[in-house]
């Protein structure tokens, strides 16, 4: 009978362990959902609210581009909106961007404005500049390969025939005959980076084109956007100058920003020692300008465990700033962005100088006013 008690006792001790146990586990995994939908749902709204604080910045950045036309006719990297947004504390975390100049960059839908015939004249050999041969400059500096039909292939990707516009081009009967198969654009690009489906041209020369190049509509009553000279990189300033690439990119780096176009050409006349019109020439005003309508903004905003991005292109040629396009990524907040030192490294790197201290020195000492954009890493 004792033996019999002790067993049962021993049972009994053992439900209690395997009751306890359960329920021990059953809040645990109670506990642990709970705390999943609540980081969920804290995240959730961490995200609503810096997509918000976003938009919000997006906001201010159309009103200080606006304000800009009211108070400038030429644009330069000394204006207010070329200026850092410094990174403002919000109640949790950072809002943190900047403005770059889109026309400071080469507008790849320009080729829309060529056919065979302007096609030939713009790859004539003579010294004016042109889109076809500001291109094949900007793919030569970079080290890609230049041959027939790298500018017949864009033309007819970005214009509306279905007739190549020489013997170098691709229409739709080109492009059905790849592996696999695939549309031509006849559009206007809507963004660079389908560059990489013209034929001919290859992701790896896309990417490393990338930095200069854009997509943009072309303003009513025009047949290109022209480039921004006061606000144009090193890189696009030696391909506008040609065979005179250095000469130009000092002189106008030397002087700008340029209040008109006419004061640039002024200044060309000097430095060239070549007749005014014959400046007017190479460097025509469909080509160049000094006043931009066509700008990106690069938003950050960590808020918490979340962290937005958000780049939006904004258009002032119809008045009112709007924005044409919007690009909203979600970034988890561990992936943090370089910081300055490392964007230094980086730098020095690609351009085969010394170390990153070296190359921040050096670029505090030059004169030039550096874009916003490259100063936070953006």
């Amino acid at each position: 009978m004792m033996a019999s008690a002790s067993r049962q006792t021993g049972i009994a001790l053992l439900a209690a362990l395997v009751l306890v146990m359960t329920i021990t586990f059953i809040m645990s995994n109670i506990f642990y959902r709970h705390q999943i939908n609540v980081a969920q749902t804290t995240l959730s709204m961490h995200q609503n609210q810096a997509t918000l604080l976003a938009l919000s910045a997006e906001s201010w950045a159309r009103q200080l581009l606006d304000d800009d036309t009211d108070n400038s006719t030429y644009d330069h990297f000394e204006e207010m909106w070329a200026q850092a947004i410094p990174a403002l504390p919000v109640d949790g975390g950072l809002v943190n961007g900047c403005i770059s100049d889109l026309q400071g960059r080469f507008n790849l839908n320009n080729f829309a404005s060529l056919n065979s015939t302007k096609l030939k004249m713009a790859l004539k050999n003579n010294d004016n500049a042109s889109v076809a041969k500001v291109w094949s400059y900007l793919l030569n500096l970079q080290e890609i390969p230049i041959f027939p039909g790298r500018v017949a292939t864009i033309i007819d990707w970005v214009d509306k025939g279905s007739v190549p516009v020489n013997s170098d081009g691709a229409e739709q009967d080109d492009y059905a005959s790849l592996m696999p198969p695939r549309m031509v654009g006849d559009d206007l690009m809507a963004e660079p980076s389908e560059l990489a489906a013209v034929v001919g041209y290859e992701i790896f020369e896309v990417q490393k084109l990338m930095p200069w190049i854009t997509a943009l509509p072309i303003p009513s009553g025009s047949t290109t956007t022209p480039i921004n000279i006061n606000t144009a990189s090193d890189e696009l300033l030696l391909a506008l100058g040609g065979h005179q690439d250095m000469q130009f990119r000092d002189s106008v780096v030397a002087n700008r920003p340029f209040d008109n176009i006419v004061d640039f050409h002024a200044q060309l006349e000097v430095d060239f020692a070549i007749p005014l019109v014959d400046v007017e020439k190479r460097w025509p005003n469909t080509l160049v300008d000094v006043k931009s309508e066509y700008f990106q903004l690069y938003i950050e905003v960590i808020l918490g465990e979340a962290r937005i991005e958000v780049k939006s292109i904004i258009d002032r040629s119809r008045g009112d700033s709007v924005i044409i396009s919007r690009d909203l990524t979600t970034v988890p907040v561990s992936l943090s962005k370089d910081s300055d030192s490392a964007l230094f490294e980086k730098l020095a790197a690609s351009a085969g100088l010394g170390s990153g201290e070296e190359m921040a020195e050096e670029m505090l000492e030059d004169q030039q006013v550096q874009p916003a954009c490259l100063m936070i890493g953006a």
